[in-house]
Protein backbone atom coordinates (compact mmCIF):
# COMPACT_ATOMS: atom_id res chain seq x y z
CA UNK A 1 0.00 0.00 0.00
CA UNK A 2 1.48 3.57 -1.01
CA UNK A 3 0.11 6.46 1.56
CA UNK A 4 -0.69 9.66 -0.67
CA UNK A 5 -0.05 12.71 1.91
CA UNK A 6 -2.44 15.47 0.68
CA UNK A 7 -0.42 18.47 2.13
CA UNK A 8 -3.50 21.45 1.72
CA UNK A 9 -4.74 24.74 2.49
CA UNK A 10 -7.10 24.79 5.05
CA UNK A 11 -10.06 26.15 2.61
CA UNK A 12 -9.53 23.23 0.36
CA UNK A 13 -9.93 20.67 3.22
CA UNK A 14 -12.84 22.26 3.86
CA UNK A 15 -14.31 22.05 0.56
CA UNK A 16 -16.29 18.68 0.25
CA UNK A 17 -16.74 18.33 -3.29
CA UNK A 18 -12.87 18.55 -4.01
CA UNK A 19 -12.08 16.37 -0.87
CA UNK A 20 -15.16 13.85 -2.16
CA UNK A 21 -13.41 14.20 -6.01
CA UNK A 22 -10.17 13.33 -4.45
CA UNK A 23 -10.98 10.65 -2.51
CA UNK A 24 -13.45 9.07 -5.37
CA UNK A 25 -11.27 8.79 -8.25
CA UNK A 26 -7.66 8.71 -6.73
CA UNK A 27 -6.70 5.14 -7.43
CA UNK A 28 -7.89 3.05 -4.81
CA UNK A 29 -4.46 1.64 -4.57
CA UNK A 30 -3.56 5.07 -2.57
CA UNK A 31 -4.49 5.28 1.23
CA UNK A 32 -5.15 8.71 1.19
CA UNK A 33 -4.23 11.49 4.22
CA UNK A 34 -5.44 15.24 3.92
CA UNK A 35 -4.14 17.54 6.00
CA UNK A 36 -3.63 21.21 6.80
CA UNK A 37 -1.05 20.51 9.91
CA UNK A 38 1.78 18.66 10.59
CA UNK A 39 0.14 16.98 13.63
CA UNK A 40 -2.33 15.53 10.21
CA UNK A 41 0.06 13.36 9.17
CA UNK A 42 1.70 12.47 12.74
CA UNK A 43 0.62 8.09 11.32
CA UNK A 44 2.75 8.74 8.74
CA UNK A 45 5.98 10.61 10.21
CA UNK A 46 6.24 8.01 13.25
CA UNK A 47 3.02 5.95 13.55
CA UNK A 48 0.99 3.27 12.17
CA UNK A 49 2.05 3.98 8.32
CA UNK A 50 4.99 4.99 8.81
CA UNK A 51 6.53 1.98 6.74
CA UNK A 52 4.36 2.59 3.86
CA UNK A 53 5.79 4.19 1.10
CA UNK A 54 4.59 7.68 0.72
CA UNK A 55 3.71 9.86 -2.22
CA UNK A 56 2.68 14.13 -1.50
CA UNK A 57 0.40 15.82 -3.04
CA UNK A 58 1.46 20.01 -2.64
CA UNK A 59 -2.23 21.48 -2.65
CA UNK A 60 -1.46 24.87 -2.05
CA UNK A 61 -0.87 24.54 1.50
CA UNK A 62 1.76 26.68 3.46
CA UNK A 63 5.51 26.56 2.96
CA UNK A 64 5.60 25.81 6.78
CA UNK A 65 3.78 22.09 6.25
CA UNK A 66 6.03 21.28 3.67
CA UNK A 67 9.08 22.16 5.57
CA UNK A 68 7.82 20.05 8.66
CA UNK A 69 6.59 17.21 6.15
CA UNK A 70 9.42 16.59 4.30
CA UNK A 71 12.16 17.68 7.76
CA UNK A 72 11.22 14.05 8.79
CA UNK A 73 14.16 11.16 8.03
CA UNK A 74 11.23 8.39 8.05
CA UNK A 75 9.41 10.49 5.22
CA UNK A 76 12.21 11.81 3.45
CA UNK A 77 13.39 8.15 2.38
CA UNK A 78 9.96 6.94 1.55
CA UNK A 79 8.54 9.68 -0.51
CA UNK A 80 8.50 7.83 -4.06
CA UNK A 81 6.52 10.82 -5.80
CA UNK A 82 5.62 14.28 -5.60
CA UNK A 83 2.89 16.48 -7.38
CA UNK A 84 2.45 20.18 -6.88
CA UNK A 85 -1.24 21.49 -8.16
CA UNK A 86 -0.30 24.29 -9.60
CA UNK A 87 2.16 24.80 -12.74
CA UNK A 88 4.49 26.89 -10.83
CA UNK A 89 6.79 25.05 -8.87
CA UNK A 90 8.76 28.05 -7.28
CA UNK A 91 7.24 27.43 -3.76
CA UNK A 92 8.23 23.80 -3.85
CA UNK A 93 11.51 24.15 -5.11
CA UNK A 94 12.27 26.43 -2.39
CA UNK A 95 12.58 23.70 0.12
CA UNK A 96 15.91 22.76 0.03
CA UNK A 97 14.22 18.66 0.92
CA UNK A 98 12.04 18.94 -1.96
CA UNK A 99 14.84 20.50 -4.61
CA UNK A 100 17.65 17.62 -3.48
CA UNK A 101 15.16 14.94 -3.26
CA UNK A 102 15.60 12.02 -5.78
CA UNK A 103 11.55 11.28 -6.06
CA UNK A 104 9.84 12.91 -9.55
CA UNK A 105 8.01 15.98 -9.07
CA UNK A 106 5.76 16.64 -11.49
CA UNK A 107 3.13 19.55 -11.76
CA UNK A 108 0.03 21.15 -12.63
CA UNK A 109 1.53 22.27 -16.62
CA UNK A 110 -1.63 23.10 -18.75
CA UNK A 111 -4.56 23.38 -16.25
CA UNK A 112 -4.62 26.64 -16.48
CA UNK A 113 -2.93 27.69 -19.85
CA UNK A 114 -6.42 28.14 -21.68
CA UNK A 115 -7.54 30.95 -19.05
CA UNK A 116 -4.51 32.54 -19.40
CA UNK A 117 -4.62 32.47 -22.96
CA UNK A 118 -7.81 34.37 -23.57
CA UNK A 119 -6.61 37.24 -20.58
CA UNK A 120 -3.39 37.96 -22.54
CA UNK A 121 -5.20 38.79 -25.67
CA UNK A 122 -8.00 40.43 -23.46
CA UNK A 123 -5.04 42.86 -21.89
CA UNK A 124 -4.34 43.44 -25.08
CA UNK A 125 -7.44 44.65 -26.16
CA UNK A 126 -8.14 46.32 -22.89
CA UNK A 127 -5.69 48.95 -24.53
CA UNK A 128 -6.85 49.07 -27.78
CA UNK A 129 -9.99 49.78 -27.24
CA UNK A 130 -9.63 52.35 -24.18
CA UNK A 131 -11.47 50.50 -22.02
CA UNK A 132 -9.73 52.90 -18.81
CA UNK A 133 -10.93 55.89 -20.85
CA UNK A 134 -14.57 54.77 -21.74
CA UNK A 135 -15.13 53.13 -18.06
CA UNK A 136 -13.70 56.38 -16.36
CA UNK A 137 -16.52 59.06 -18.63
CA UNK A 138 -18.79 56.39 -17.82
CA UNK A 139 -18.16 56.76 -13.87
CA UNK A 140 -18.01 60.76 -14.55
CA UNK A 141 -21.71 60.45 -16.46
CA UNK A 142 -19.76 61.93 -19.35
CA UNK A 143 -20.91 61.13 -23.42
CA UNK A 144 -17.56 61.40 -25.45
CA UNK A 145 -16.51 60.21 -28.73
CA UNK A 146 -12.68 58.40 -28.82
CA UNK A 147 -11.12 56.64 -31.64
CA UNK A 148 -10.14 53.46 -30.40
CA UNK A 149 -7.51 50.60 -31.74
CA UNK A 150 -7.18 47.05 -33.69
CA UNK A 151 -5.21 44.23 -32.39
CA UNK A 152 -5.37 42.38 -35.73
CA UNK A 153 -2.15 43.12 -37.91
CA UNK A 154 -0.13 44.56 -34.15
CA UNK A 155 3.26 42.60 -34.05
CA UNK A 156 3.48 40.18 -29.99
CA UNK A 157 6.10 39.22 -28.76
CA UNK A 158 5.59 36.10 -25.88
CA UNK A 159 8.71 36.14 -23.74
CA UNK A 160 8.50 32.34 -22.61
CA UNK A 161 6.75 30.16 -24.99
CA UNK A 162 5.76 27.26 -22.95
CA UNK A 163 2.58 26.08 -22.27
CA UNK A 164 0.95 29.24 -21.14
CA UNK A 165 2.88 31.09 -23.73
CA UNK A 166 1.46 29.31 -27.12
CA UNK A 167 -2.08 29.59 -25.48
CA UNK A 168 -1.29 33.59 -25.80
CA UNK A 169 -0.02 32.52 -29.12
CA UNK A 170 -2.39 30.89 -31.09
CA UNK A 171 -5.40 32.80 -29.52
CA UNK A 172 -3.74 36.25 -31.01
CA UNK A 173 -2.91 34.87 -34.28
CA UNK A 174 -6.35 34.27 -34.43
CA UNK A 175 -7.37 37.35 -33.94
CA UNK A 176 -4.89 38.56 -36.81
CA UNK A 177 -1.79 39.50 -34.57
CA UNK A 178 1.41 38.77 -35.73
CA UNK A 179 3.64 36.73 -32.89
CA UNK A 180 7.23 36.10 -32.49
CA UNK A 181 8.51 34.49 -28.91
CA UNK A 182 11.52 34.40 -27.35
CA UNK A 183 12.26 31.50 -25.46
CA UNK A 184 15.11 29.40 -23.23
CA UNK A 185 15.60 26.76 -26.36
CA UNK A 186 14.49 27.94 -29.21
CA UNK A 187 14.78 24.46 -30.95
CA UNK A 188 12.43 23.28 -28.39
CA UNK A 189 9.81 25.03 -31.09
CA UNK A 190 7.76 22.32 -33.47
CA UNK A 191 8.31 23.27 -37.00
CA UNK A 192 4.49 22.99 -37.39
CA UNK A 193 3.88 25.57 -35.08
CA UNK A 194 1.88 28.09 -37.04
CA UNK A 195 1.64 29.97 -34.60
CA UNK A 196 4.50 32.01 -34.55
CA UNK A 197 6.68 34.08 -36.86
CA UNK A 198 10.18 34.30 -35.30
CA UNK A 199 11.41 32.34 -32.27
CA UNK A 200 14.29 33.39 -31.04
CA UNK A 201 16.57 32.66 -27.46
CA UNK A 202 16.72 34.43 -24.36
CA UNK A 203 20.00 36.49 -25.36
CA UNK A 204 18.24 38.29 -28.08
CA UNK A 205 15.18 39.62 -26.16
CA UNK A 206 16.42 43.19 -26.12
CA UNK A 207 15.92 43.09 -30.21
CA UNK A 208 12.76 40.39 -30.10
CA UNK A 209 10.85 43.56 -28.38
CA UNK A 210 11.58 46.59 -30.36
CA UNK A 211 9.02 46.05 -32.73
CA UNK A 212 6.09 44.50 -31.15
CA UNK A 213 3.29 46.18 -29.53
CA UNK A 214 2.56 44.12 -27.14
CA UNK A 215 5.20 42.06 -25.00
CA UNK A 216 3.58 39.08 -23.23
CA UNK A 217 5.42 37.97 -19.93
CA UNK A 218 4.96 33.71 -19.30
CA UNK A 219 8.15 32.80 -17.63
CA UNK A 220 8.46 30.80 -15.03
CA UNK A 221 10.07 31.36 -11.59
CA UNK A 222 13.96 30.66 -11.89
CA UNK A 223 16.88 31.85 -11.17
CA UNK A 224 18.06 32.50 -14.84
CA UNK A 225 14.42 34.26 -15.02
CA UNK A 226 14.51 36.65 -12.49
CA UNK A 227 14.17 40.40 -12.97
CA UNK A 228 14.51 39.42 -17.02
CA UNK A 229 12.25 41.95 -17.98
CA UNK A 230 14.95 44.86 -16.42
CA UNK A 231 15.31 48.51 -17.43
CA UNK A 232 17.30 47.58 -20.89
CA UNK A 233 14.16 45.79 -22.12
CA UNK A 234 12.08 48.04 -21.26
CA UNK A 235 13.82 51.15 -23.30
CA UNK A 236 14.11 48.79 -26.27
CA UNK A 237 10.20 48.49 -26.53
CA UNK A 238 8.08 50.83 -28.54
CA UNK A 239 6.88 54.24 -26.44
CA UNK A 240 3.49 52.92 -27.68
CA UNK A 241 4.47 48.83 -26.18
CA UNK A 242 2.07 47.72 -23.46
CA UNK A 243 4.05 45.32 -21.39
CA UNK A 244 1.32 42.02 -19.83
CA UNK A 245 2.70 39.60 -17.46
CA UNK A 246 0.57 36.08 -17.12
CA UNK A 247 3.85 34.24 -15.60
CA UNK A 248 5.54 34.99 -12.60
CA UNK A 249 6.31 38.68 -10.39
CA UNK A 250 9.47 38.18 -9.71
CA UNK A 251 10.49 37.67 -13.74
CA UNK A 252 9.77 41.82 -13.98
CA UNK A 253 11.97 44.44 -12.22
CA UNK A 254 9.02 46.11 -10.73
CA UNK A 255 10.73 49.50 -9.72
CA UNK A 256 12.50 49.45 -13.59
CA UNK A 257 8.87 48.89 -15.00
CA UNK A 258 6.96 52.14 -12.73
CA UNK A 259 9.83 54.18 -13.38
CA UNK A 260 9.10 53.13 -17.58
CA UNK A 261 5.58 53.67 -16.79
CA UNK A 262 5.26 57.04 -15.40
CA UNK A 263 8.36 58.79 -17.95
CA UNK A 264 6.08 56.98 -20.82
CA UNK A 265 8.94 54.82 -21.89
CA UNK A 266 6.09 52.29 -22.76
CA UNK A 267 2.52 52.90 -22.68
CA UNK A 268 1.14 50.68 -20.20
CA UNK A 269 0.90 47.26 -18.23
CA UNK A 270 -1.39 44.66 -17.45
CA UNK A 271 0.06 42.74 -14.46
CA UNK A 272 -1.76 39.60 -13.10
CA UNK A 273 1.61 38.36 -10.90
CA UNK A 274 3.94 40.70 -8.67
CA UNK A 275 7.39 39.86 -6.75
CA UNK A 276 5.49 40.55 -3.43
CA UNK A 277 1.48 39.07 -3.03
CA UNK A 278 -0.61 40.30 -2.18
CA UNK A 279 0.40 43.61 -3.35
CA UNK A 280 0.87 45.94 -1.07
CA UNK A 281 -1.46 48.58 -0.98
CA UNK A 282 0.90 51.50 -0.67
CA UNK A 283 2.55 50.20 -4.40
CA UNK A 284 2.99 52.74 -6.63
CA UNK A 285 0.95 50.40 -9.16
CA UNK A 286 -2.38 50.85 -7.46
CA UNK A 287 -2.43 54.62 -8.38
CA UNK A 288 -1.07 54.45 -12.73
CA UNK A 289 -3.77 54.99 -15.09
CA UNK A 290 -2.02 53.03 -17.82
CA UNK A 291 -1.94 49.93 -15.40
CA UNK A 292 -4.05 47.37 -15.15
CA UNK A 293 -4.27 45.01 -12.32
CA UNK A 294 -5.91 41.13 -11.78
CA UNK A 295 -4.61 39.93 -8.33
CA UNK A 296 -3.46 36.97 -9.91
CA UNK A 297 -6.94 36.05 -10.84
CA UNK A 298 -6.55 36.04 -14.58
CA UNK A 299 -7.12 31.91 -13.90
CA UNK A 300 -9.40 31.86 -11.12
CA UNK A 301 -12.01 30.38 -12.89
CA UNK A 302 -14.70 28.33 -10.94
CA UNK A 303 -13.19 24.93 -12.30
CA UNK A 304 -10.09 26.35 -11.22
CA UNK A 305 -9.36 23.43 -8.76
CA UNK A 306 -11.11 20.71 -10.92
CA UNK A 307 -8.34 21.33 -13.62
CA UNK A 308 -5.57 21.34 -11.26
CA UNK A 309 -7.22 17.68 -9.82
CA UNK A 310 -7.39 16.58 -13.26
CA UNK A 311 -3.57 16.84 -13.73
CA UNK A 312 -2.90 15.11 -10.27
CA UNK A 313 -5.67 11.63 -11.17
CA UNK A 314 -4.39 11.74 -14.62
CA UNK A 315 -0.44 11.32 -13.12
CA UNK A 316 -1.65 9.33 -9.99
CA UNK A 317 -3.07 6.69 -12.74
CA UNK A 318 0.25 6.29 -14.48
CA UNK A 319 1.67 5.85 -11.45
CA UNK A 320 -0.14 2.64 -10.63
CA UNK A 321 0.05 1.45 -14.24
CA UNK A 322 3.45 1.74 -14.85
CA UNK A 323 3.67 4.38 -17.10
CA UNK A 324 5.78 7.28 -17.37
CA UNK A 325 4.51 10.30 -15.73
CA UNK A 326 3.30 13.53 -17.18
CA UNK A 327 4.42 17.24 -17.40
CA UNK A 328 7.60 15.93 -14.72
CA UNK A 329 9.36 19.19 -13.81
CA UNK A 330 13.51 19.84 -14.12
CA UNK A 331 14.41 20.93 -10.66
CA UNK A 332 17.81 22.24 -11.81
CA UNK A 333 15.73 24.57 -14.37
CA UNK A 334 12.90 25.38 -11.80
CA UNK A 335 9.83 24.47 -14.67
Amino acid sequence: MSTLCVLAAPSLLASKPLTDRLRAETPKEFDIVLGSEIEDFKDVIDGAKSRDEVSMLWWFAKKELVEGFMASASVGERVRWMHSGSAGVEHLLAVDAVKNHSAPLSNGKGAFSASLGEWGVFACMYFAKRVDVMRKAQSERRWIREHVGMIEGKRMCVVGYGDIGAHVASRAKAMGMHVDAVRRSPEKTSANDSSVERVVSFAEINDAVKDADYVVVALPATPETEKMINADVLRSMKPSSVLINVGRGSTVDEDALVDALRDKTIAGAALDVFAVEPLPSNHAFYGMENVLISFHCADLTADYHDLALDCFIENATNVVKGQPLTHVVDKALGY
